[in-house]
């Protein structure tokens, strides 16, 4: 059994870099919640969309890098982290898409909750790859 508990590298730097762009996506987010009108009348506002899109996109590509080593990693604990940072992000695509198409603000605070909860897996990927 303890080989099978060793220091996984690839997902400690994947689950490390995915709760980082987790943080600063939600972060992002946030200032844009609270700072910008929709829709948007200034290029400050822009940016700030931006950067929280931009964040958002690759925390969405890392949350899959991160479920596909997890799965590669052949232990059951990292797998269903990895699986429900992906799920998490996931739903929190789901309400950012709702949200830009409709403006109801229910679904940008699905969106802000989808995102710390995929912090909580992810952070927990470090901790258990260590």
């Amino acid at each position: 059994m303890t080989e099978n508990l060793t220091r996984n590298k690839p997902v400690l730097i994947a689950s490390s870099v995915e709760t980082l762009l987790l943080i600063g996506a939600f972060l992002a987010g946030t200032t844009t919640l609270l700072n910008d009108q929709f829709p948007l009348t200034q290029t400050w506002m822009a940016a700030l969309l931006s950067s929280h899109l931009s964040l958002a996109i690759l925390s969405g590509l890392g949350a899959v890098l991160l479920f596909a080593l997890t799965y590669l990693s052949d232990r059951k604990d990292l797998f269903y982290m990895g699986l429900a940072t992906v799920l998490a992000v996931g739903l929190a695509a789901a309400g950012g898409l709702a949200f830009y198409s409709t403006y109801n603000y229910d679904f940008s605070y699905l969106m802000a909750l989808s995102f710390v909860v995929a912090i909580i897996p992810s952070s927990g990927c470090v901790a258990l790859s260590i």
